[in-house]
């Protein structure tokens, strides 16, 4: 099941993620992907049974980014564990690298800031 992030409140020290889909009963699965076609990273969750798909999509990006130290929990009960860790590994592994996809690796450079250093 895909299930997209919507809204997005931070707090002091937490990004509180809100979907359009019930997330009880899942548990993080400590991993991300990314869907180039979509514009989207996905965190993956454990159901017990299979794996549902967490949905970032590119209006959720600068937020993230924005406040990317902050702890990341959805509908007030499931904190993504290894949310940060698994997001630098893809941002690095992005970087550049086109076998994603111009148009993905553009806007993720952009949102992100990636390369601002050269």
């Amino acid at each position: 099941m895909r299930i997209y992030v919507n809204e997005i409140k931070i707090n002091d020290n937490q990004i509180k993620c809100y979907t359009d889909q019930p997330t009880e009963g899942l548990e993080p699965a400590e991993h991300m992907i990314v869907d180039s076609d979509n514009h989207a990273f996905v965190y993956m969750l454990d159901s017990g049974e299979q794996y549902h798909y967490l949905l970032f999509v590119e209006e959720t990006w600068s937020m993230i980014h924005e406040h990317f130290d902050k702890e990341v929990i959805v509908n007030d009960h499931l904190v993504l564990t290894s949310f940060k860790e698994e997001m630098e590994f893809l941002l690095d592994n992005i970087a550049d690298n086109h076998n994603y996809g111009k148009a993905f690796v553009a806007s993720v450079e952009e949102a992100f800031e990636l390369n601002k250093a050269e």
